[in-house]
């Protein structure tokens, strides 16, 4: 890797190891920092004139960039976190200030200004929730940058509810819209199938029971008329095959998710997700729901409220409607060991 790319990787921060690995010497790094081509941080660190402000300020303070803020520099669907700027100490620091990032055992050496992917999403597994370090995984795994038998290996000594959420990842989840849905749903007791491919249409999202078609909609991939067009096109073929399409978008999600789900679990209680197109008459007095024929002549549910009987059969394996909670809670960068 030469000076340029070292540049490009790492924000415009380079440490002197690295500088060295890349072929130059002590003599020329005086002379950059003669000429004002590479200005000077901390002992063993520089930066040049266009350098990332977070990255400059993370090393500053001796730390490194990583958990979120990098793997964000390295192109994967973060999620939100109430911490700006993800850093980590190095492991000579890491006693003085233990308000930063903080993985599980001992900390990885530093090898450069910006975490890779793997070393970044040991921080994460401590910085963010389950849910949260699913996501991060997903996308990774996604994108190429890790592979599942190294993801595995990583955290093959992490405590066991970490190793139990990297069971949970999926490589195939396109952004973390879709992995938080699946990942409630699957809690809920409910049978998700990821990218599951329809003839004539292509791959949906998320597929719930055999017709339950969730589409989960990212503003800047479902926008504007043709995409629009599009998304209607392939809805009306969803429905001709007897698929029950349904979008979701971002907000619904991670910001509405109790709503979402109470519908999604009334289209469950209905059979929607079972059944071909003839269960998507609205009952009527021919065809009288199990609702309807349960409450016929008695305005007062049983104790406990009516329970659809294939709803209750499919949620939860204790037969009851299972309500995923919308507060979803982000852990602090740094837990209590």
């Amino acid at each position: 890797m030469d000076f340029d790319e070292l540049i490009e990787r790492f924000g415009g921060v380079i440490a002197t190891h690295q500088l060295l690995a890349a072929g130059e010497t002590t003599a020329s790094i005086r002379r950059a920092l003669r000429s004002g081509a590479l200005l000077p941080i901390r002992h063993g660190w520089y930066r040049t004139g266009a350098a990332d402000a977070d990255v400059v300020a993370a090393v500053s303070d001796h730390g490194v960039v990583s958990c979120a803020s990098a793997l964000r520099r390295h192109g994967l669907w973060t999620p939100d976190h109430p911490t700006a700027l993800h850093s980590r100490l190095t492991r000579h620091q890491r006693r003085s200030n233990p308000d930063r990032c903080r993985r599980y055992g001992r900390p990885t050496p530093a090898d450069g200004a910006i975490d890779d992917v793997a070393t970044a999403l040991q921080y994460a597994a401590r910085c963010y929730d389950v849910e949260g370090f699913i996501i991060l995984c997903d996308s990774a795994l996604n994108s190429g940058k890790i592979t599942p038998e190294r993801l595995r290996a990583d955290f093959g000594d992490a405590p066991a509810f970490i190793q139990r959420a990297v069971a949970k990842t999926h490589r195939l989840a396109a952004s973390g819209t879709e992995t938080a849905a699946r990942v409630r749903l699957r809690n809920a007791g409910l049978r998700v199938r990821v990218q599951h491919q329809v003839p004539g249409v292509g791959w949906i999202d998320l597929l719930v029971g055999d017709r339950l078609a969730l589409e989960l909609d990212s503003i800047e991939h479902h926008t504007g008329i043709e995409r629009y067009e599009k998304d209607r096109i392939r809805d009306r073929k969803l429905v001709a095959q007897g698929y029950f399409p349904l979008r979701l978008t971002y907000a619904q999600v991670f910001d509405d998710w109790d709503a979402t789900y109470a519908d999604i679990a009334d289209i469950i209680g209905r059979g929607h997700h079972r059944s071909r197109a003839a269960t998507w008459r609205s009952s009527d007095e021919n065809h009288p729901s199990e609702t309807d024929r349960a409450l016929d002549g008695n305005d007062t549910p049983p104790p406990g409220g009516f329970q659809h009987p294939q709803l209750a059969h499919d949620l939860s394996p204790s037969h009851s409607v299972m309500t995923p909670t919308a507060s979803f809670s982000l852990g602090p960068c740094s837990r209590p060991e």
